[in-house]
């Protein structure tokens, strides 16, 4: 009987960025990997982790601060099967269409980025940065980037692609 032998190789995508001067910076901090589970017959779900800093506006009264999704689909070059990469923002769904609110200090909202949402913060004079997570999922699958199919009906493979989502910070002054 002949020994069995197997090796995989990983591979990091790789770039650099430094911004200290923008009035609305927001950086991921990890990637995202998603593996499918045959035994649930999805793909795991992933949380997003991005740090996300804003310039003080000095006589700011109130401060919003929305996202919505650019990007999101994943494809191969293989075949033309996609998978589509879900974002949600404290159980709220993002989308291409309408933004969904982070930040709104008129109306009290600031779930998960207090520190944004103080006076002293997005009125002040300095830079204040906290951390926020996304949760991540892949949602739906297509066979040819049009027709749905199931997650289990899809070929194996490596699907790659950029999830962007677009920030959007408003000071009333």
């Amino acid at each position: 009987m002949a020994d069995v032998t197997a090796s995989a190789t990983a591979s990091w995508d790789a770039s650099a960025t430094k911004d200290t001067t923008s009035a609305l910076v927001v950086t991921p901090l990890k990637s995202l990997n998603f593996q499918y589970a045959e035994g649930i017959k999805a793909f795991n779900s992933q949380k997003g982790a991005f740090d996300i800093t804003i310039q003080g506006q000095s006589g700011a009264t109130d401060f919003t601060l929305t996202s919505q999704i650019v990007s999101n689909t994943l494809s191969r070059t293989t075949d033309a099967s996609t998978l589509a990469v879900g974002v949600n923002w404290n159980g709220n769904a993002l989308n291409k269409s309408t933004p969904v609110t982070m930040i709104d200090t008129s109306n009290n909202i600031s779930a998960g980025l207090d520190a944004l949402a103080v006076a002293t913060a997005f009125a002040g004079a300095d830079r204040v940065s906290t951390q926020g997570n996304f949760d991540f999922t892949i949602d739906s699958a297509t066979s040819d980037g049009s027709t749905a199919a199931e997650f289990k009906d899809l070929t194996d493979g490596y699907w790659s692609g950029d999830v962007r989502v677009q920030f959007n910070a408003v000071w009333t002054i």
